[in-house]
């Protein structure tokens, strides 16, 4: 059998991809080597957002004092991995269930590439070949460890490894201030482990605005997570059963000791094998090159998803496998969007779509800023949470919105509305002029616009002055 195309990766790329390939008419193939749903669904997005659920209503509890909530509550790891791989296997097998359904024939085994027309499957020893007129790489990722520390497992763990724990460690090194790295420093310390978070770079988040970065950086103070910036963990040795790691500081060094290490510090991507024996052009990094069409070099041979290039995540993997689906379909579709929304489930949440205020400036643009504290916003209040703030940047030329940055409780739920105001770049004018629901954190977007356009309601500013800085 000659099929119309075969997909190698069943995650967020790839599954997609063979739906919509299926959906459109041709005979697809999906190959997966490990688990339906891949990083995200088994190891990523999904247990990590139920843990940090899990993590918040502990720390709500402990918190509910001033609410009327007395309670002393317990923390169960086992109980919580329970929970958890009962939502992993429904959604892994939901995602296997609809490729069924849409006609996607499946094939579980290790997949590469024998030549631009072959995909050689291997299973148990054994290997077969699916002949295709068309091959979509969506590989996906794999957590990066560094030089000096690798991955065991046990002490020095992976994001993937943390949750094959059986119990909650008492002390934890997070290598990285990214996302994985700070969200986990988020849960864990509402979870009463004693966190020490160490990132490379002089803020966390590096690459977003700095008001969120402080911002964050105060909020994990808060919770008692000890940060070190313009840090590189320079050695690491077993101590006792423990983890002693010398940490190299801009002014000398301090050497800590934990239970365990986990290295957050990035990802790389996993290409499947003979690429370049196809004639496949991979970047320094193993990245296979694509066009805005998601077409490598070879014309019938696509990539989507991580092994595509960053940010890795599962909702630009969703686009990509979809607009790679109908351009082999002869569809006129390409993958060319403004706003990628980046959301950070940490304490508090984080959300930043376009540009943020300096990368703006930087760019050219003579932006005007719009602010709004959730300290003013009555659902905030009401949610005992009325940390952080929305910020959105404005072109002054034609006040078009092109970035939106947001930090507080909920406001991933906002990230939807802020995408499709920059990728539409939308007028802040109609943006503050749309009715929003009263008591809702999604009024401080309104709020936000109104402030760029010189008309603030519910935040005072005094004129002349730039606004709050956060």
């Amino acid at each position: 059998m000659v099929y119309n195309a075969v997909v190698v990766g069943a995650g967020p790329a790839g599954y997609v991809a063979a739906i919509r390939l299926a959906q459109l008419g041709l005979k697809t193939a999906l190959v997966e080597k490990h688990y339906f749903g891949g990083e995200c669904t088994n190891y990523g997005c999904i247990p990590t957002k139920a843990f940090i659920e899990s993590a918040n209503i502990f720390w709500k509890s402990k918190r509910g004092k001033d609410l009327g909530v007395l309670a002393e509550p317990k923390y169960s790891f086992q109980t919580f991995s329970f929970w958890k791989n009962k939502i992993v296997l429904q959604l892994r097998n939901g995602i296997r269930f609809l490729c069924e359904k849409n006609g996607v024939n499946i094939f579980e085994g290790d997949a590469l590439l024998k030549s631009r027309n072959i995909v050689a499957l291997k299973v148990n020893e054994h290997f077969s070949e699916l002949e295709t007129e068309n091959v979509v790489v969506a590989s996906g990722s794999v957590p990066m460890q560094l030089p000096n520390l690798p991955f065991d497992g046990k002490k020095i763990i992976s994001s993937r490894d943390f949750f094959s724990l059986e119990e909650l460690p008492e002390s934890i090194l997070i290598v990285g201030g990214g996302a994985i790295g700070v969200e986990f420093a988020s849960a864990l310390s509402k979870l009463d482990v004693k966190v020490i978070l160490v990132e490379v770079m002089n803020q966390l988040l590096p690459g977003f605005d700095r008001d969120v970065s402080r911002y964050l950086l105060r909020s994990l103070s808060r919770l008692g997570v000890k940060v070190y910036t313009s840090a590189l963990l320079s050695k690491a040795s077993y101590t006792d059963g423990d983890v002693e790691a010398k940490i190299s500081l801009p002014n000398g060094e301090e050497v800590i000791r934990v239970e365990k290490v986990l290295v957050a510090a990035g990802r790389r991507p996993s290409p499947i094998a003979g690429l370049k024996d196809a004639g496949v052009l991979l970047d320094s990094r193993d990245h296979i090159l694509v066009d805005e069409f998601l077409r490598s070099n070879v014309p019938n041979i696509y990539a989507v998803g991580d092994v595509a290039g960053p940010p890795y995540l599962a909702h630009k993997a969703f686009k990509q496998g979809l607009v790679a689906a109908e351009v082999i379909c002869g569809k006129n579709a390409k993958y060319n969007f403004r706003a990628v929304p980046n959301v950070i489930f940490s304490e508090p949440e984080v959300v930043s779509v376009g540009f943020c205020e300096d990368d703006a400036r930087k760019n050219g643009f003579d932006v005007t800023v719009g602010r709004f504290p959730l300290h003013a916003s009555g659902r905030a209040l009401t949610e005992a949470s009325p940390e952080g703030f929305v910020k959105i940047v404005v072109d002054k030329k034609d006040f078009r919105v092109i970035g939106i940055q947001m930090v507080g409780a909920k406001v991933s739920e906002l990230a939807g509305e802020a995408s499709l105001a920059v990728e539409l770049g939308l007028d802040a004018r109609k943006l503050a002029s749309v009715m929003h629901p009263h008591p809702t954190i999604s009024e401080a977007l309104m709020e936000a616009a109104e402030d760029a356009v010189g008309k603030p309601i519910h935040f005072f500013k005094e004129k002349g002055r730039l606004g709050e800085r956060f």
